[in-house]
């Protein structure tokens, strides 16, 4: 999935003759070539949706892209249980990694919790072998009830239709919060605050109250934790980037996105949350989005008591009240997933165009230029909060909007260079050191899509409010890149009578193949697509839209039957279900993959011909774009080549044409045309982005 440096292609074509095989050309190439560059892998960052209930048919919805190369992908549940008074909550430091959470031995005597029967080291893949777990880092007062919880990296969705997604955020005072096992003084990440929210909170507002004061009491630190080598910390020179987070918040009335970061002490946290209209949608793309708050309207804001006090402490706010207390301005960093503002921010990605493209794609009538808010670090004042559909959206739309590449706009990365002549879609790293000439200028970063082909997986709730909490609170679940997934549903009140999900949906590890997981399956066939993006778009959609509605008629036939049953017999439909969704989902995609490679393989589609034979009904034919980009010399085109190396092609050209011929438009001139193509472009896009927008989501004039 590299565009260079891994020979992937050419291996997963070879890989089909073995699982074995196809497992380490996808698995190793995906860690080695990452490490092969000094730059960081910027391409982590997720993508967070909200959607208020009278934005869609009546439910609220919440989603998150986790896009994180090496997370754990496992979908696990975790059961509710009642606590003895006087016990105590274990409080684990924030881990995403496979596998992402061990039952640890050493726990205090007066210590209750509960846990996913996947977190016991019984349930270890093999070749996993724990050596030591992480004891808790600290403990806070246990409740006399927790309730039940689908868990990933993050908490995702409670049994009372509780969901939270997840977006990290560059924070000014993000380098101050470093956890306990570090030295530090923070007891809190948000993945541990998630959970916490989703075990004791039915409502949103409490999950914000609830993570808000344990961050405040018990600190917080963020996701950008520094290297970790044999549990020991390298260093305690921790950056902004990524010390802050963004969580958007739902339950079967309200949505709301709540932003955190540590305080200037180190030993507690700065938050606020802001409250979605419910005929409304927000995103949140790496950025705190919270602007100027009104503490007067409770209904739409909630702080920290601390916060103005933080600002003025640090200098970055006068109490005097002469500017307006702006949140995200105040907070906000510009390192890590900034924009490149000056040639000193290099290689890092994009954040803004992102949440662009997400208003314009739900509410396209509203005019928002993609260009403007590109380049400065006051995005809140170029973007709202928060659009008002064009129309009501649906569990469709919002999968349309997880599978973005910015299609049908001037940005569409399916038609970039870098992409081949077919499209990929999926990106590399920048190598630090620019492989042009010195004199170029070499400043930028690759459009950051909200799709990513390093997305471990995609959620998107919706909690229904007219029916029972065990029936209306259900989970999308997509493994790997939402671009070549096919969402399945995951029902937290599905796994009430075993205490597990099916095989399909809760197994798998990064470093083995395991044909039992639905992951692995759309991992091999984003992995095969991706690379005649262009030719094999059309046939992976398809499979999308006929799986997923299949599956939303099974769910629908069971949730009608499950309507009529007393509640424990329901469960047990739903579990029924459940197995039955899960494991219809990979046998699909499974099928699939094997069709895709059966009709197009070696860049041709084959078909049946009239007696049965095979015969080759079309060709992925290079486009003429990418040959006059590359010019006859770089193309390979066979040519005569004279003794001094350069080229002798019989035609009745001139000396002169021969020349041009022989050069192509070359190096120089292709960045010379694509400087005065950009600079014409920008002005043009620029001027017209502002007058107006046309109707539907449409390529923008430029």
């Amino acid at each position: 999935h590299l565009q260079s440096g891994t020979g992937l292609p050419t291996a997963m074509f070879n890989a089909l003759l073995g699982f074995a095989g196809l497992a380490q050309v996808l698995v190793l190439p995906l860690f080695s070539a990452a490490t092969s560059f000094e730059a960081p892998f910027y391409g982590q960052g997720c993508t967070a949706i909200a959607v208020g209930k009278d934005a869609t048919e009546g439910s609220v919805m919440v989603s998150h892209g986790n896009d994180c190369p090496t997370c754990d992908f496992r979908v696990a549940y975790v059961p509710h249980a009642d606590h003895a008074e006087g016990t105590h909550a274990p409080v684990w430091i924030d881990f995403d990694d496979y596998p992402r959470f061990v039952v640890a031995d050493s726990i205090d005597a007066d210590a209750s919790f509960s846990t996913a029967k996947i977190y016991e080291s019984s349930h270890l893949e093999p070749g996993y072998e724990i050596t030591t777990q992480r004891p808790p880092m600290g403990y806070i007062p246990q409740v006399p009830h927790t309730y039940a919880y689908v868990d990933g990296a993050y908490g995702i969705m409670n049994e009372h239709g509780l969901s939270i997604g997840e977006s990290t955020c560059d924070a000014r005072l993000g380098q101050r919060g470093i956890p306990i096992e570090f030295g530090g003084n923070a007891l809190f990440g948000i993945a541990q605050l998630s959970r916490f929210a989703l075990q004791r909170c039915k409502t949103a507002r409490c999950a914000v109250q609830l993570m808000g004061d344990l961050a405040v009491e018990h600190g917080y630190y963020g996701a950008n934790r520094p290297e970790w080598a044999e549990g020991k910390m390298k260093t305690k020179l921790v950056g902004e980037a990524e010390g802050g987070e963004a969580l958007t918040i739902g339950d079967k009335k309200e949505a709301w996105v709540f932003n955190i970061c540590p305080d200037d002490t180190g030993t507690s946290a700065v938050w606020v949350a802001q409250r979605v209209p419910d005929d409304e949608v927000t995103a949140v793309t790496n950025t705190f989005t919270i602007g100027e708050i009104d503490l007067s309207d409770p209904d739409y804001f909630m702080a920290s008591e601390n916060v103005f006090d933080v600002a003025a402490r640090e200098g970055l706010w006068d109490k005097d009240g002469k500017v307006p207390f702006d949140f995200a301005q105040i907070f906000r960093s510009t390192d890590g997933h900034s924009l490149p503002s000056s040639p000193e921010r290099k290689g890092i990605m994009l954040r803004d165009r992102r949440r662009w493209v997400i208003f314009h794609t739900v509410a396209p009538s509203v005019v928002l230029d993609p260009y403007k808010q590109h380049a400065w670090d006051d995005s809140d004042k170029y973007l709202p909060f928060s659009v008002k559909p064009d129309h009501k959206l649906t569990e469709r739309d919002v999968f349309r909007i997880h599978r973005d590449i910015y299609q049908d706009t001037p940005f569409d990365i399916t038609k970039k260079a870098v992409g081949g002549p077919f499209g990929d879609p999926y990106r590399g790293i920048i190598p630090q050191e620019s492989p042009f000439n010195d004199s170029e200028e070499w400043n930028g970063s690759f459009e950051r899509t909200v799709a990513q082909l390093w997305t471990s997986y995609t959620t998107i709730t919706q909690s229904r409010d007219w029916l029972p909490d065990h029936i209306g609170s259900r989970v999308w679940f997509g493994p790997h890149s939402a671009v070549t997934s096919a969402f399945t549903p995951v029902y937290p009140g599905a796994a009430k009578l075993s205490g597990r999900f099916p095989k399909a949906i809760e197994s798998g590890s990064l470093l083995k193949f395991n044909e039992d997981s639905y992951w692995w399956w759309v991992t091999l066939v984003a992995n095969y697509a991706g690379r005649f993006y262009s030719v094999s778009i059309d046939m992976v959609q398809d499979a999308q839209a006929s799986l997923e509605e299949s599956l939303l008629d099974m769910t629908k036939k069971a949730e009608d039957i499950a309507l009529a049953q007393s509640k424990e017999d329901a469960f047990a439909t739903l579990e029924k279900m459940q197995k039955e969704v899960s494991e219809f989902s990979l046998a699909q995609w499974r099928a699939f993959f094997f069709q895709m490679v059966t009709n197009f393989h070696d860049g041709m589609f084959f078909e049946a011909g009239e007696e049965g034979s095979a015969m080759v009904s079309s060709k992925a034919a290079y486009p003429s774009w990418w040959l006059k980009l590359l010019g006859p010399k770089d193309a390979g085109l066979s040519q005569y080549a004279s003794p001094d190396g350069g080229y002798q092609v019989e035609s009745n050209d001139t000396d002169t044409d021969k020349k041009e011929k022989d050069e192509g438009l070359g190096v120089k001139g292709v960045l010379l045309i694509a400087t005065l193509s950009a600079l014409v472009g920008l002005g043009f896009g620029y001027w017209e982005a502002g007058r107006h927008n046309k109707a539907g989501y449409q390529t923008i004039p430029q």
